[in-house]
């Protein structure tokens, strides 16, 4: 959806209504009028904005959210000194297993059995994440930024991550290991090794998504860990009607 002064925002539509999350991201000038003109009922802003959002005719219905984002401006000994120690040290045994990465462009066919097993990992774990069919939607659109990185042991997959490309920045977008790629630290190996990918081909940050400690504390302090900054998005809002 265009928003004028702004990159375009990504919207879906539920219930009725168009909703967007992680925008808008202004390009020119911040402009209120502009934001109210696209229709949008719901906003998850990508910065704190609250006195423009106001103006917009927007009310606010949750807090900031923290995302953590990963620096790929640097040289990869700077982000292995920003690791926390804990982190650094189950990153080297995951260096020192015999584990296969294999980086590829993603093929609905060839890596359904990760989509699956995301869709197994959040009925065992009580969580919801983004349709699937935004991943196919994306790859049609733009085939070569849509890729899967999948650790083998032997001929066997034991993790995978999803990343969304948008230049200058990378989503991590999903992730699955098995007690297998826990026990041999896979994550750690594979998240440092995407950060080295992506900093060569001119990426400059990776979205390592949410950072929520109450619900996920395992999943933040691997993030944390990696050396990532916390930052905080803008919360949630409603526009309301007539407004």
């Amino acid at each position: 959806m265009p928003v004028d002064g702004a990159a375009p925002v990504l919207s879906v539509r539920q219930f009725g209504q168009w909703i967007t999350s992680r925008g808008p991201v202004w390009q020119g000038g911040r402009n209120a009028d502009a934001l109210r003109c696209t229709g949008l009922r719901f906003i998850n802003a990508d910065i704190p904005d609250d006195a423009l959002l106001r103006a917009a005719g927007y009310r606010r219905l949750m807090t900031n959210a923290h995302v953590a984002e990963l620096d790929l401006s640097g040289t990869r000994e700077d982000r292995q000194k920003a690791m926390q120690p804990k982190w650094r040290n189950a990153w080297r045994v995951g260096q020192k297993a015999r584990v296969t990465l294999k980086d590829e462009r993603y093929c609905a066919t060839t890596h359904e059995w990760l989509l699956k097993a995301d869709l197994a990992q959040q009925r065992a774990k009580r969580f919801r994440g983004l349709p699937h069919a935004l991943i196919g939607a994306y790859a049609a659109t733009s085939p070569k930024s849509v890729r899967v990185l999948t650790a083998h042991d032997g001929k066997d997959p034991i993790a995978g991550m999803l990343f969304l490309l948008h230049s200058p920045v990378a989503t991590y977008h999903i992730g699955w290991t098995n007690a297998r790629g826990r026990v041999l630290c896979a994550h750690h190996h594979m998240i440092v090794d995407a950060a080295d990918r992506l900093a060569q081909l001119g990426f400059t940050r990776l979205d390592l998504g949410l950072v929520d400690t109450e619900s996920a504390p395992g999943l933040a302090r691997f993030k944390i860990g990696t050396g990532a900054d916390v930052r905080p998005l803008g919360g949630t809002w409603l526009r309301l009607s007539g407004r």
